[in-house]
Order: C-alpha cells, then sequence, then structure tokens
C-alpha cells in the first residue's frame, strides 16, 4: 500500500513538472542564435523562457563572451498546444562598443 501511494505521488509530481524539450542553440548567423523550448505540463511560458534565458547565458560565457538578448516570445497554454519560449541573442565581445548601448529587447 505504502508503495502505491509513493508511486501515486511520483506520476503526479512528473504529471505537474511536465516534459521539457528544447532546440539547443541554433545559430543564425554571425554571432547570433536562437533557443526555443516547449514543456508539457501545468506551467506557463516563463519558467520556459528563464531556463531558454540560462542557457544562452551559459553558451555565451563558454565562449568568453557577454550575452545580449534581442528577442523574446512567449506562448502560453493553448488547445492542442504546449507552452513554449524562444529567446533570440547574440553572443558579443566583452569590449564590443554595442554592450555600451541601451539593451533594446523586443518582447512577443
Amino acid at each position: 500500500m505504502k508503495a502505491k501511494i509513493i508511486l501515486l505521488f511520483g506520476l503526479a509530481a512528473l504529471i505537474v513538472a511536465g516534459c521539457m524539450t528544447t532546440s539547443g542553440v541554433t545559430p543564425m548567423g554571425q554571432d547570433t542564435y536562437m533557443i526555443a523550448r516547449t514543456q508539457w505540463g501545468f506551467t506557463g511560458p516563463a519558467p520556459i523562457k528563464a531556463e531558454a534565458l540560462k542557457e544562452a547565458e551559459d553558451y555565451c560565457k563558454k565562449q568568453g563572451k557577454v550575452l545580449r538578448v534581442t528577442k523574446t516570445v512567449e506562448i502560453g497554454i493553448k488547445f492542442g498546444s504546449e507552452p513554449a519560449a524562444e529567446v533570440y541573442f547574440k553572443c558579443l565581445d566583452p569590449n564590443d562598443p554595442e554592450l555600451k548601448k541601451p539593451a533594446v529587447i523586443e518582447e512577443v
């Protein structure tokens, strides 16, 4: 009986947490990239976008560069689709003059 309860709670946690898929970092041109993520389950797009932003920052840091987000897209829960997020970004050298300008981030 105890094992059934533990299994039931584990299954419920898996359903609530959902399954996340990611495109990984996808090149879109010179120093410009995109990450797309979806997550099945009961969540909104904000935590999905946060994970994509973290992945983008980690990617740029590994190259010794600085993350510059140019666009984000959030797709909420709709019938027949999963919540999703996209992050478009550049990895710039730390001394790049573009970093001195105010960031302009298009949010959709």
